[in-house]
């Protein structure tokens, strides 16, 4: 995808598609780096959205930069929007899934 196409999507709860068949739900955010003088896109999975959040409330730099993934825009293929009734479902899979890797271990 281009940059100007990610825009669209930037801080909206997605699933990304990204090269080698990777789907993640969580959200995109873009940052300018002002030493390159250049948008950066990073990545922030559906577990670390909280904390995140959380983080950059506190402006905690490190913990944003620790649960943030830098992407490359080639690497992604394909964003979807999340409904808000598709995000319940998600949010009850991986509950249930917790559940089964909590009970297994």
């Amino acid at each position: 995808m281009t940059a100007q196409e990610i825009q669209d999507f930037i801080h909206l709860y997605s699933i990304v598609s990204f090269k080698g068949g990777r789907k993640e739900s969580g959200i995109l955010v873009n940052k300018y780096n002002s030493s390159e003088a250049c948008v950066e896109y990073y990545f922030i999975e559906h577990a670390d959205m909280h904390a995140y959040k959380v983080a950059f409330e506190n402006y905690d730099r490190e913990t944003c930069n620790r649960l943030s993934e830098k992407v490359n825009i080639e690497d992604i293929v394909n964003i979807r929007p999340v409904s808000l009734a598709d995000y319940r479902i998600i949010m009850q899979l991986i509950e249930e899934r917790n559940k089964m890797r909590f009970f297994n271990n």
